[in-house]
């Protein structure tokens, strides 16, 4: 039960942050404080989900998301030139779609229901949306404008991220109402 804390409580971090980066992704170039916080939040998130994970892919996949968003928390930090910043940001990308793919994989083991069903559209979702973050991120290193990419990227992603947390409250909650309508009491 403590896990589905930690996994819940690490969706709706991951959630909130991948929100705060869409909407610095939405803005100008000045919003870059909100990306330092929306990166943040999503690493501390994974970590979180990482702790509850009940699979080794489930815990590999969120590690190596947390460490994507890591990477890009220090792409904003560290004083780089525009090209490094800009290869650290591909890469921090890639790496949250590459735990996003393993957590995305490690769905196909569980009951098939209509809320695991917006989980694994959820998680593809952020798949999709940490992979065209990559993609503007190239774009702009070869001078291309790519603002309008990076946004709908992230602005996916968040969608995503949403429908997963939503997804896993709703499924807890149906949980602990099973459990109390069989009049057990749940562990807390």
């Amino acid at each position: 039960m403590e896990e589905d804390h930690l996994t819940l409580g690490g969706l709706w971090v991951i959630a909130a942050g991948t929100i705060a980066s869409a909407v610095s992704a939405s803005l100008d170039r000045e919003a870059e404080g909100l990306n330092l916080i929306g990166n943040s939040l999503q690493a501390s998130g994974n970590a979180l989900t990482a702790n509850g994970a009940r699979t080794a892919l489930d815990l590999s996949g969120s590690l190596i998301q947390s460490s994507g968003n890591t990477t890009i928390v220090y792409s904003i930090l560290a004083d780089l030139k525009r090209e490094d910043r800009l290869n650290l940001v591909i890469k921090g990308n890639l790496l949250q779609a590459l735990g996003g793919s393993i957590n995305f994989s490690d769905t196909f083991h569980i009951s098939p229901s209509i809320l695991n069903a917006y989980k694994r559209n959820g998680e593809l979702l952020e798949v999709i949306g940490n992979s065209l973050q990559a993609i503007a991120a190239g774009k702009e290193k070869q001078g291309i404008e790519s603002r309008q990419l990076e946004a709908a990227g992230s602005w996916i992603q968040a969608i995503g991220a949403v429908i997963v947390a939503l997804a896993e409250t709703k499924k807890q909650q149906t949980n602990l109402l099973n459990v109390h309508k069989a009049g057990g009491r749940p562990r807390l």
